[in-house]
């Protein structure tokens, strides 16, 4: 999965190259926070939250190797029913738009192993991770994250499932720390499986991809998220609303999701603790 520094660096594209308006992005904080916010609780990335979820759950897929989280399904669940009801709020756009990403790096990356002939497994994953990590320092975006008031109210409202407000701010913690440039690669997995050598095709010094390989992703990404973000601004003002106007408050939409324990718990036996690999 793309780092929280590719996320970050998607949302600073956004807004760089276009006005907020354009896209209905209200709460910049809030946004980015959705940008990061279907990794809380897969206990990899913040490992002091409270419980975990599924990966799947959280990123509305099915079980792969390289999974291809579901974002048509979560706009269709999330943020169509909300446009004619007066909009959704900034953390559900933002949640889409990293769903996207995700998306968009995975059936990239699923592509690229195919046509090289490369079999899913850990040696993969890794290789993937800190080519990931490696491109997303390279992007080194300024954006941080802070606990406001808004954004946690907008976790505990969050339609799919509740971000508690304790774990939201041990959230913001673990994005002040992993956007360092200088923070190391935050990949899972014991010493000998760590240290891997780059695959046959890899090159500019990357493991298994290339560097043109991800920004070519990262501009695919772009065009989707922003495309996205577009058509909302669009069907809120079909349908009569005003896209910057406050999102009404309504009640959240929630299936029951299965709660895992603690990452640390996951962690001391479990080197992949709740992600993809470690908890279907």
């Amino acid at each position: 999965m793309p780092s929280w520094n590719i996320h970050a660096a998607h949302v600073e594209r956004l807004l760089r190259e276009s006005q907020p308006s354009e896209l209905g992005i209200r709460d910049v904080n809030a946004f980015l926070f959705g940008n990061f916010a279907p990794d809380v609780y897969v206990g990899y990335l913040v490992g002091d939250v409270s419980h975990t979820l599924r990966y799947c759950d959280t990123h509305v897929t099915a079980p792969h190797a390289i999974p291809l989280p579901g974002a048509s399904e979560f706009w269709d669940d999330y943020i169509a029913c909300g446009i004619l009801e007066g909009g959704v709020d900034d953390l559900t756009l933002g949640v889409w738009a990293h769903l996207v990403a995700d998306h968009t790096y995975n059936a990239l990356v699923r592509a690229f192993n195919a046509a090289h002939d490369i079999p899913a497994g850990t040696t993969t994953r890794i290789r993937k991770q800190k080519d990931f990590a490696r491109f997303g320092r390279l992007l080194a975006p300024d954006l941080r994250v802070e606990a406001t008031p808004a954004l946690l109210a907008a976790c505990e409202r969050f339609g799919p499932y509740e971000i508690r407000a304790d774990d939201a701010r041990r959230a913001v913690v673990a994005a002040g720390r992993l956007l360092d440039p200088s923070a190391a690669d935050t990949v899972s997995g014991n010493a000998e499986e760590l240290d891997v050598g780059p695959a046959a095709c890899a090159a500019d010094g990357y493991l298994l991809l290339t560097r043109a390989f991800l920004e070519a992703a990262f501009n695919a990404a772009d065009a989707q998220i922003r495309a996205g973000l577009t058509r909302y601004v669009a069907e809120m003002e079909a349908a009569g609303f005003d896209p910057m106007a406050p999102a009404p408050v309504r009640p959240p939409k929630r299936k029951h999701l299965e709660e895992g324990p603690p990452p640390a718990i996951l962690l001391a036996g479990n080197p992949e603790a709740a992600s993809y690999e470690g908890r279907k």
